[in-house]
C-alpha cells in the first residue's frame, strides 16, 4: 500500500510541476524535439471533453498510456504471473508506442502539433551551435 501511495505522489509531484511551470512535455522543452508520448495529455483531454476524433488525432495511444499507468501502479507492472510473458507484453507494448512515434515524426514533425520542434530548448540550441560551423 505504502508503495501505491508513493507512485501516485510522485506522479502527482511531476503533474504539478508540469502544470505549474507550464512547460508541458519536459522532454520536449529540454531536447526540442517530442517525445513519444506527446500529446498524450491534450489527448486526454479531448477525450473527456468528448471530442473523441481530436483526442485519437493528438495520440493514438492515449487510452492505452492510461490503462498502462494504473497496472504500473496498482499491479506493479505485471501483467502476468509468467516472467517471460510480462517482458513479451512490455516489448510489445515499446514496440507500439515507437511505431506510432516513427509515423507520426514522419508525417507530423517538425511544424504540426503536437510533433512540432521547440527551437528554445537548450540541446537544439547546443545542436545548432555544433551544426552550424
Amino acid at each position: 500500500m505504502k508503495k501505491i501511495i508513493r507512485s501516485f505522489g510522485l506522479l502527482a509531484l511531476l503533474l504539478l510541476a508540469v502544470v505549474f511551470l507550464d512547460i508541458g512535455c519536459v522532454f520536449r522543452h529540454v531536447t526540442g524535439i517530442p517525445c513519444p508520448g506527446c500529446g498524450t495529455t491534450r489527448a486526454c483531454i479531448q477525450f473527456l471533453q468528448g471530442h473523441v476524433v481530436d483526442a485519437f488525432y493528438y495520440h493514438p495511444l492515449f487510452w492505452l498510456t492510461v490503462i498502462l499507468l494504473v497496472v504500473m501502479v496498482l499491479k506493479d507492472g505485471r501483467m502476468f504471473r509468467s516472467e517471460k510473458a510480462n517482458r513479451w507484453f512490455w516489448i510489445v507494448i515499446l514496440l507500439m508506442y515507437l511505431s506510432v512515434y516513427l509515423v507520426r515524426m514522419v508525417l507530423l514533425f517538425p511544424d504540426t502539433p503536437p510533433m512540432e520542434l521547440n527551437e528554445q530548448a537548450p540541446l537544439w540550441k547546443l545542436w545548432e551551435t555544433f551544426r552550424s560551423r
